[in-house]
Parts: C-alpha cells; structure tokens; sequence
C-alpha cells in the first residue's frame, strides 16, 4: 500500500484565491459597465396616458366655450397624422369642464371619454376612484386614476384641474 499525500504549497493557494478575487472584481466591472437602466415602460405609457387625459380637458373646455351652454360635447380624437380616429360625448358640468356621476364609475367615464380608451396602460389596470369632502356636492369631489403600482394622478372637475402623476 502506497501512502501519497498531497503536499499544497501555500504559493499555490494564494494564486488560487487571487485569481477567484480578480475575476469576481472584472465580473462586478462588466456587470456595471453593461447594466442598462430599463425604465419602467408602464408607468411611462401611464404618464403619457395623463398627459393625454390634461390635454383633452383643456381642449374639452375650449370647445364648450365656444358652444356654450351645453351640458355635453362631442369630443373628437385624432391620431398623429391629423386623421379622425374616434368620437366620444364627454358630459360638462356648469363651469365647463368634463364631469360626470358622483361614483367610481362616473370617474371611469370621464376616463374613456377623455382619453377614448378603457381603463388600461400597458395592459395593466387603471383604478378610477371617486372621492369627495362633503356628499353630493359637484364642486367639492375628485377623481383619482392609479397604477396598483402606487402611481396616480387626480382630476378637479369643479375646475378642471389634474394634478401631475405621483410615484
């Protein structure tokens, strides 16, 4: 029987963990160097969605200027090329701006007829929810439209005014 024993230099033990640190450090480097931040694609369609919802109260408003008094427009939506895509009636309150029933699902058509689409970003749900300081008062409510991620954004029917997205 032939006793072998394995006789490490401590030469060669080092080597070894030096090498490991060396390529753990050059794998956290590429790691940093090739990480691309990805934003995050649902709450930029979210806030382009806002952005859509702002821009057709304001133009909502003006076109009940000009066909003023009327509890209700015709809203008109176009694509990029300029071409008709959509026709939604948006009902407006006495001050001009869009409105609807004093419930969760009031806010949810305000949505679809401002931003003529349903309730959805990016294939994510969007929550209307209706709120009010007081019962059954049209100046004093709010609707709040929100990503279950946390992101929303709040809409003044009394005077039109919605509020930037939230994270």
């Amino acid at each position: 029987m032939k006793n072998t024993t394995n006789d490490t230099s401590p030469y060669l033990n080092i080597m070894k963990a030096s090498i490991a640190a060396i390529f753990a450090i050059a794998l956290g480097v590429l790691i940093n160097v090739f990480n691309t931040d990805e934003s995050n694609t649902t709450e930029n369609a979210f806030l382009s969605s806002a952005s859509t919802f702002r821009d057709h109260v304001i133009s909502s408003h003006w076109q009940w200027r000009v066909q003023q008094p009327t509890t209700m427009i015709m809203l008109i939506h176009y694509d990029k090329a300029g071409k008709e895509i959509n026709r939604k009636p948006v009902r407006m309150n006495h001050n001009g701006w869009p409105t609807a029933e004093l419930t969760d699902e009031g806010c949810e058509k305000v949505w679809t007829g401002l931003v003529a689409s349903p309730l959805n970003v990016d294939g994510f749900k969007v929550h209307a929810r209706y709120y009010s300081d007081t019962d059954d008062s049209e100046d004093n409510y709010w609707c709040r439209y929100s990503l279950s991620s946390g992101a929303y954004f709040d809409y003044y029917p009394a005077s039109g005014k919605t509020t930037d997205v939230e994270f």
